[in-house]
């Protein structure tokens, strides 16, 4: 899977900074997909043997009830990261056609600086989340509710680091309408 989408392959320099853009995208994705995967691997697991038990006993395990609102979290955000990775969330681009190449650079760099600076300032704050929430505990796993919580912070800084290196495709792509462009291609 390619983490950057370009309308050709000399869209962006072969710089260093580029580079570790790319580098950092990839590691964003695997990420990503590795908790998407998990949560739902482990969330099917457990609450098909929930279903199996009951069935055979008309008794519940009790624990599998719980691992969807640990894991669920974990799923919604890093395919919030896979979108964003892919330039798949709803954008408005009316005025994108109004502006010339270097105005949709400004108006691109601008936005994802913003973006950029709220995700960070988001995972910051919910750390505060963490410390309160790290008192609750599920009854039956004791698991603390904070890492169902630290999947929104865990998305956020990836939401970031996307913003960051969208910003960094931005500066060196020849044209800034290419980077993160959705192509209906990769969907099939």
């Amino acid at each position: 899977m390619m983490a950057v989408q370009t309308s050709s392959n000399d869209s962006l320099q072969s710089g260093a900074l580029a580079q570790m853009a790319r580098w950092v995208d990839n590691a964003i994705v695997a990420l990503s997909v590795v908790a998407v995967i998990t949560a739902l691997v482990v969330m099917f697991v457990a609450l098909m043997a929930e279903v199996v038990v009951r069935y055979l006993t008309n008794q519940g395990m009790g624990w599998p009830t719980e691992m969807p609102n640990i894991l669920f979290p974990w799923l919604v955000m890093g395919g919030i990261v896979l979108a964003a990775q892919r330039g798949q969330h709803i954008a408005v681009t009316a005025i994108q056609g109004w502006i010339g190449r270097g105005g949709n650079r400004v108006l691109l760099i601008g936005h994802q600086a913003l973006i950029c600076a709220t995700f960070f300032y988001l995972a910051w704050v919910g750390l505060d989340v963490i410390e309160i929430t790290g008192g609750e505990i599920y009854p039956v796993t004791g698991i603390s509710a904070k890492w169902a919580y630290l999947a929104m912070i865990a998305g956020f800084v990836g939401l970031a680091f996307t913003a960051l290196t969208t910003l960094v495709h931005l500066l060196y792509a020849g044209d800034p309408l290419a980077v993160r462009a959705h192509q209906i291609e990769d969907d099939v």
